[in-house]
């Protein structure tokens, strides 16, 4: 199973070495993603050390699992695969999608384990504050990780606990929606 593998090559914050990763699919590997530019904006960081950019690799759960930070970029469509991943590596997700609407978020308190940053603006200055938090407030590092770690669990789907799992979120969802709907008089055998 993908997620345990994944799991498995999640190092201790103390052990990371790369600052922050993204493989999959980029404008030079697929032409779909020929106009996609917040990826195309994120080869600018291939070169730059303690990064792991680029397209798909066969050691990428290893790469994942001992990166602080992980990409989560727009992609084609409203979601990426990415974001659960991040999760189950213990990797900090960085959300470069000013469009991309995070699950849950009546759950899950994103602003504490994770960055969002404007799509449009990928360049020298997150990479600075990437690494100012790596190596000079490591604490919140850690602790943005403890965040992600202790909320895996939304996104098992293999699991049933009755307290974190995706189904229990989506009932929560569907039952905060519910009661927002409007209330319409309808007859009392209804």
């Amino acid at each position: 199973e993908r997620m345990k593998q994944i799991r498995e090559k999640s190092l201790p914050t103390e052990e990371r070495t790369l600052l922050v990763n993204f493989h999959g699919r980029l404008p030079i590997n697929h032409d779909y993603y020929e106009n996609v530019t917040v990826r195309r904006s994120l080869l600018k960081f291939a070169p730059l050390p303690n990064v792991s950019i680029g397209g798909f690799i066969e050691d990428y759960f290893e790469v994942m699992g001992n990166s602080h930070f992980c990409f989560v970029p727009e992609g084609t469509s409203s979601w990426t695969n990415h974001l659960y991943e991040s999760f189950f590596a213990g990797c900090i997700p960085i959300i470069v999608s000013d469009s991309f609407v995070l699950p849950f978020q009546d759950l899950i308190p994103w602003n504490k384990l994770s960055i969002r940053w404007p799509q449009n603006d990928i360049g020298e200055s997150l990479y600075l504050y990437i690494y100012d938090l790596v190596y000079h407030r490591t604490q919140v590092v850690r602790e943005m990780k403890r965040m992600v770690d202790s909320h895996a669990c939304w996104f098992n789907f293999y699991a049933f606990d009755d307290e974190c799992s995706p189904y229990q979120a989506v009932l929560h969802d569907l039952e905060k929606r519910k009661q927002q709907m409007p209330k319409y008089l309808h007859p009392q055998q209804w």
